[in-house]
């Protein structure tokens, strides 16, 4: 249940779009969500938010659900649309959450803004794309996939504009790119709706957002992941196929204060 959502205008006259859950008298968490997703992304039990008394700020990226697109952005822009969100909503400090493509948001956030970021997790994130063998564990849609981020954003933005065709379409997505014990989480209507709302809310303004934010986190990121301070906890999923488990183990070498959690499934 959404406690309070809305926009703000940013400093350049863009709109970010937000919305919280759980104690609005907790503790803040911003979470930036996973490749296409929104605001929408929050835990479906809710009640888990306000058991641990959490405040769950979940955002639009540039281009996603109602933030206005950020033509040319960089990695390193997105703390500052956090620091003017946390502003706004008159939270001093607070704590960051980065699921999947979102895990770089995170951690940027967790390098760039050291004097308001108390701790930071990981789940499931990407690890920077130029560290060595990048491809490693991948399988050779994945490996295309990061080559084109790199080097062919044409082909990004053609997989994208597809997939917008099909969300916008109305028609339900076939999962098939999970593990069994994530397939079969989604096969729960309650889980598929929540999910299928995310991602359309994602695509709300088109495929232009979606695209770039897959050539930022498959390109350099303009900061190394020893110079964070602050603690990060990290997440990952044994047999994850989209983030193999030596993203995390990678994250978890590099990161000084960083604990590492293995999720057997």
């Amino acid at each position: 249940k959404v406690i309070n959502e809305g926009t703000i205008k940013l400093r350049y006259g863009r709109s970010l779009g937000y919305a919280q859950y759980g104690d609005l008298a907790g503790k803040p968490v911003f979470h930036f969500h996973g490749s296409g997703g929104s605001r929408l992304e929050h835990p479906l039990d809710e009640s888990i938010l306000i058991d641990l008394k959490i405040r769950l700020i979940s955002t639009d990226r540039p281009g996603h659900g109602l933030s206005d697109f950020q033509p040319d952005r960089k990695l390193l822009d997105w703390p500052d649309d956090v620091l003017q969100l946390a502003d706004h909503l008159g939270i001093d400090t607070f704590y960051v959450l980065g699921w999947s493509a979102g895990g770089p948001y995170a951690l940027a956030c967790a390098y760039k803004l050291k004097e308001r970021v108390l701790a930071g997790a990981v789940v499931s994130g990407f690890a920077p794309p130029d560290r060595p063998d990048p491809v490693e564990g991948y399988s050779l849609f994945p490996r295309l996939f990061m080559f084109s981020a790199r080097h062919f954003h044409l082909l990004i933005k053609l997989f994208r504009k597809m997939a917008y065709s099909q969300v916008s379409g109305g028609k339900d997505i076939k999962i098939d790119c999970l593990i069994p014990v994530d397939k079969k989480i989604l096969e729960k209507p309650e889980n598929y709706k929540l999910y299928m709302a995310d991602i359309r809310e994602g695509y709300r303004q088109g495929w232009q957002g979606i695209a770039l934010d897959d050539i930022i986190i498959n390109n350099p990121w303009g900061f190394s992941l020893e110079d964070i301070q602050v603690r990060i906890d990290i997440w990952q999923g044994e047999h994850d196929q989209n983030v193999p488990l030596n993203h995390g183990k990678y994250q978890h070498k590099k990161i000084p204060n960083s604990r590492f959690n293995v999720v057997q499934n």
